[in-house]
């Protein structure tokens, strides 16, 4: 389950998307709708890439190799539920949108992210992650990493 944040950076050709494409490689290549809504609304509103931009880009570059999974009211109110227990101002601001990304693939998904709160989420909720660079080619510290990255 690809997450919101490595699928801009590799939509925005970054220079650490192909570890990107890598990673990958280790996930169930499929995304949330909800998540390619908030690719969407990121790169119009902060990218000012226009919707038709969007859409030729997420279509020549994701092409056939994702999966799309629009969530059920099962995810949805797992999703709700999630973020209820998880989500703390400051201290662990997951989204909701990251909330969909764990309840989909929290029956037997890895996700792919370089969400900080979801990482540290999925961890607490025994999902397995995968994580890769973010904006800037950064990887993702959490109280789980023995080192800095």
């Amino acid at each position: 389950m690809l997450d919101a944040a490595p699928l801009i950076a590799l939509l925005r050709d970054e220079p650490h998307a192909d570890r990107i494409v890598a990673a990958m490689g280790a996930a169930t290549a499929s995304v949330s709708t909800v998540t390619l809504a908030e690719i969407t609304d990121v790169l119009e509103r902060v990218h000012g890439w226009s919707a038709g931009v969007i859409e030729e880009t997420v279509r020549g570059v994701l092409g056939v190799a994702v999966e799309y999974v629009a969530p059920t009211p099962e995810i949805a109110a797992l999703a709700g539920s999630l973020r209820a227990r998880h989500y703390r101002r400051r201290a662990n601001d997951v989204s909701l949108g990251d909330c969909f990304v764990l309840a989909t693939a929290s029956a037997d998904g890895t996700i792919v992210t370089s969400d900080r709160a979801l990482v540290r989420t999925a961890r607490d909720e025994g999902i397995e992650v995968v994580v890769v660079p973010g904006g800037g080619g950064k990887r993702p510290r959490t109280r789980h990493d023995a080192s800095p990255s």
